[in-house]
């Protein structure tokens, strides 16, 4: 198969540590022509014209079912380890309940490394629908620039479509973690789909730790400077934090501080999920690390940077695409692997630069 998005190279058997070999997880992270052209271009970060165009790379097509890696976690020897088995339907994803004990230990002894945040992606996901262009540019640039031990997808659905077809023949470490959506919180009914997901993504950070993704948020580099922290977020507004990108310790503080602000639930979906994180961050200063705008910028009231204009993005860690906003405005744009190589807009250099290891236009 043509490099196109492969990034991986996935061997059942080489030499590794000690620790990564009692686990069974070797993903072996080496440099491919794509991660070669990111590294280019951040030489030559100073232009931001986007006028400049580089030759692209090709995107094969995917119109066939192939093999691909499937994971299979295990923890019938004591310790926990992955199997790791050949399959062709992309649906075939390795679930697992979310108090099942040997995630937990598989967490804790094969994707910690000392630092406070493990390396693990979490996704809610908790319908039935086709996995999008959108979610497929989140997931991969999750895999792209955090490299992570595990992406956990928490939900009771497995996406469906040939963008996910696509993402799990390049990445197979990924694990559906068996939940229903959360309905009560302390006696109180939560209204809104929205704030499900809100009160979901705290009690998985709270359970496992790791970085939480909305899926549609696009990570555009490594986080690793951020994980020295037991608890990371970004403003959205000076008085509300956003929460599509989270890093979290297992059980931090400042989590359960706002897990328990939810006795006094407030259907404003702007109060618990926004509001209140900051009020905390003001009270408990200690208990967090706001890393400013670069998680968040631009915000949902300035969507025309990201739709019609080019924003300079060269200090973001992150950006939300708001694909849902972006595909409701303009339902007769086309986005996908080809039309991003011509988008003159920020979501067009986003996508360039985690799918084809440039921000600047393509030539071909």
């Amino acid at each position: 198969m043509e490099h196109g998005n492969r990034i991986l190279n996935h061997a059942e058997h080489n030499d590794q540590d000690q620790f990564q070999d009692s686990c069974n997880l070797h993903i072996d992270w080496h440099e491919t022509e794509l991660e070669t052209r990111i590294k280019t271009q951040n030489r030559d970060n100073n232009d931001w014209t986007f006028t400049r165009k580089v030759t692209c790379p090709k995107i094969p097509l995917m119109n066939i079912s192939v093999p691909r890696k499937k994971i299979t976690l295990n923890c019938k020897r004591g310790r926990p380890f992955i199997g790791i088995s050949e399959t062709i339907q992309p649906h075939d994803i390795f679930q697992i309940s979310h108090d099942d004990p040997c995630l937990t230990n598989f967490i804790t002894n094969c994707c910690s490394d000392g630092k406070p945040v493990p390396n693990i992606v979490h996704f809610i996901w908790f319908m039935y629908k086709e996995f999008n262009f959108f979610n497929y540019l989140s997931f991969m640039s999750a895999v792209q620039f955090v490299r992570p031990c595990l992406i956990l997808l928490h939900g009771n659905y497995v996406p469906y479509g040939r963008y996910w077809r696509r993402f799990t023949l390049n990445f197979p470490y990924v694990i559906l973690i068996q939940r229903s959506p959360k309905l009560y919180i302390f006696g109180n009914k939560i209204m809104f789909l929205e704030q499900i997901s809100d009160v979901m993504r705290i009690e998985i950070l709270k359970d496992y730790g790791g970085i939480y993704l909305d899926y549609d948020e696009v990570v555009l580099r490594p986080l690793e400077p951020l994980r020295v922290y037991d608890y990371v977020q970004g403003l959205e507004f000076p008085n509300q934090l956003g929460s599509q990108l989270i890093m979290a310790k297992k059980n931090a503080t400042f989590l359960q501080l706002w897990y328990e602000s939810y006795k006094y639930y407030s259907e404003d979906p702007l109060y618990n999920a926004q509001e209140v994180p900051a009020t905390l961050a003001k009270k408990h200063p200690e208990l967090i690390h706001i890393e400013g705008y670069n998680f968040t910028r631009p915000n949902w009231k300035s969507t025309e940077l990201i739709f019609n204009h080019n924003y300079n993005w060269s200090t973001n860690y992150a950006m939300h695409s708001y694909a849902r906003m972006l595909m409701t405005t303009y339902p007769d744009r086309n986005f996908n692997l080809t039309s991003i190589r011509y988008l003159n807009t920020t979501i067009g250099s986003i996508s360039r630069h985690v799918l084809l290891g440039s921000k600047e236009l393509c030539e071909n």
